[in-house]
């Protein structure tokens, strides 16, 4: 999957997710953490990522990190209502992100549980297809688009649905 995916279901997430009524310097900082979280597993960072899959994408692993957002909770003054729930759904999001991955139709999966087991979680949906090399292909263009229509109406109904449900 690519940033676009990840990123919109991020959003999609964030949209049913926050209160309402909170200033707007808040809500753009919130918001991009959700979209962080959501593409956490593939930043370029060293021994992991895509350099090391199946450490940035093992269930254990992004629980072990995740857990750690628990440690905001100590901070004095964090706010443990509003703050508890973003902290899950920042947590929840992250953990979208492996099974998003593996809905696409390469075959391969990925590894949730290493370093425990050797299986691979593999639930692909035909429509989504990986990004090939060299970038600017006509399947890479068509991948992205793919990913903007399927996972923008995601984010329409979740917008749509945040409005019908007045979240506060």
């Amino acid at each position: 999957m690519t940033t676009v995916g990840h990123s919109l279901a991020g959003l999609s997430i964030a949209a049913l997710a926050l209160p309402k009524g909170r200033p707007l310097l808040w809500y753009l900082v919130i918001v991009h953490m959700f979209v962080l979280f959501a593409n956490a597993p593939d930043l370029p960072l060293p021994g992991w990522g895509h350099a090391n899959y199946e450490v940035s994408h093992s269930i254990f692993v992004t629980m072990l990190l995740v857990s750690t957002l628990g440690l905001l909770m100590f901070i004095p003054g964090f706010d443990n209502g509003v703050g508890f729930r973003v902290l899950v759904l920042w947590s929840l999001t992250w953990l979208s992100h492996m099974v998003l991955d593996a809905t696409y139709n390469h075959g391969l999966g990925i590894g949730v549980f290493w370093p425990f087991s050797d299986a691979h979680l593999v639930l692909p949906i035909p429509w989504f297809e990986t990004l090939t090399w060299p970038p600017m292909t006509e399947h890479n263009r068509n991948v992205f688009a793919t990913e903007l229509a399927f996972y923008g109406t995601l984010l329409i109904l979740c917008l749509l649905l945040r409005r019908r449900l007045h979240v506060s």
